[in-house]
């Protein structure tokens, strides 16, 4: 987490920049760590999410090779 004063990184178990001294607002430290945990969640999601769309994509490209053979093929 980031203290509020001074913006350096400390550990959210801190009660106390070790930088400028500031006490850590509990509430603020809350949101910081629940503010970090979502965008863990976010880029985690955002992941799956692009791994499923470029699976999608793989797999139309598939299937419009074997649509193509199969046009190309009949009579």
């Amino acid at each position: 987490m980031k203290c509020t004063v001074c913006d350096h990184q400390m550990k959210s178990e801190y009660r106390f920049c070790p930088h400028c001294g500031t006490p850590v607002d509990s509430r603020e430290q809350l949101r910081q760590i629940i503010e970090e945990s979502f965008r863990g969640l976010e880029a985690v999601v955002e992941g799956d999410t692009m791994l499923r769309l470029e699976n999608l994509s793989n797999r139309l490209v598939s299937m419009e090779k074997e649509l193509d053979s199969f046009l190309l093929t009949a009579k």
